[in-house]
């Protein structure tokens, strides 16, 4: 009884994981359309005015908490060590860019050293046996988005060592037919 228990639980946990990735990446979507807004309104609209250093700034420091979000939702989908790497990089990287320039050396050299720390990390502390099956996984994945989002690419793929989810579905109705 405790097992099936903890199964339900278990389960109801990567449901809720699931739609919190949705949300996110919902925020993400979002978040872009305001950026395109910004960028239309700063460079189309009023050309005229020289863009700030601090407009640029924080346009990009926009893009890069985008950028999280959608390392995140990666990272609650797939559960891969690589993920939450990457999505740390980030985070400290759009850090780092946001350090007013009035101050900031030990900031950045702190950020410098968490950076390399995470490079470290990857490199001695992850297995890389696992790490290249978890790449390939991933590889899948966005190759499968891409063959279901534009069949025509899945088609002229010159990588044959793959087989697009298209591509299975296309052989199975070839063998039906047959």
């Amino acid at each position: 009884m405790k097992h099936k228990k903890n199964g339900f639980i278990l389960n109801t946990a990567f449901v809720f994981e699931k739609i919190l990735a949705a949300v996110v990446l919902i925020a993400v979507f979002l978040g872009t359309i305001d950026v395109l807004r910004l960028i239309w309104d700063t460079y189309i609209v009023n050309f005229e005015n020289i863009i700030q250093y601090e407009q640029l700034n924080d346009m990009l420091g926009q893009i890069l908490l985008l950028v999280i979000g959608v390392e995140l939702v990666v990272m609650l989908s797939l559960h891969l060590p690589g993920a939450l790497i990457e999505a740390l990089l980030y985070a400290i990287a759009r850090k780092m860019l946001l350090i007013p320039k009035k101050e900031g050396m030990l900031e950045i050299l702190l950020g410098v050293i968490a950076i390399a720390g995470l490079f470290i990390i990857k490199k001695y502390l992850i297995d890389e046996s696992k790490n290249d099956e978890d790449q390939k996984t991933l590889d899948e994945h966005k190759v499968d988005f891409v063959c279901k989002a534009l069949p025509i690419f899945c088609r002229n793929r010159k990588d044959k060592n793959h087989v697009c989810t298209c591509q299975k579905n296309e052989e199975n109705e070839k063998n039906e037919e047959n």
